[in-house]
């Protein structure tokens, strides 16, 4: 009886890394846009979060005015809101909002001001 040696078997084959390659690339074409997706959704998920924390914010600055005659404006409105990776900045009829770090988004609204016992306002541009 005779054995003979049998072939010895190093590495993968051509064939095997080029599925495997095919593979990951169908992966990726899936993945991708997806993912892209997703960012952008919570890039508008945190832009809906923001317009309420101002809105709150006004609430409350509008109530101390209409009980201890305390007037309020962009920058106090945006002085009450608490956030995580965003920046809030207020100009006199605008507040805009850069979402992310590093910035991923940028957000504005329009803000109208108080007006005797009409309370000031916001309106997302999203």
């Amino acid at each position: 009886m005779i054995l003979r040696k049998g072939r010895q078997e190093r590495g993968f084959t051509l064939i095997e890394l080029i599925i495997v390659i095919v593979i990951l690339g169908i992966l990726a074409a899936v993945a991708i846009p997806r993912f892209i997706s997703l960012s952008s959704d919570a890039a508008k998920g945190v832009a809906k979060g923001v317009t309420a924390a101002l809105r709150g914010s006004i609430t409350v600055l509008h109530s101390q005015y209409l009980l201890a005659g305390t007037a309020y404006n962009a920058t106090s409105v945006t002085n009450g809101v608490d956030t995580v990776d965003v920046t809030l900045a207020a100009g006199a009829a605008v507040i805009t909002a850069t979402i992310g770090n590093p910035a991923a988004a940028t957000v504005t609204w329009t803000y109208t001001p108080q007006a005797g016992t009409v309370m000031a306002q916001v309106a997302p541009a999203f």
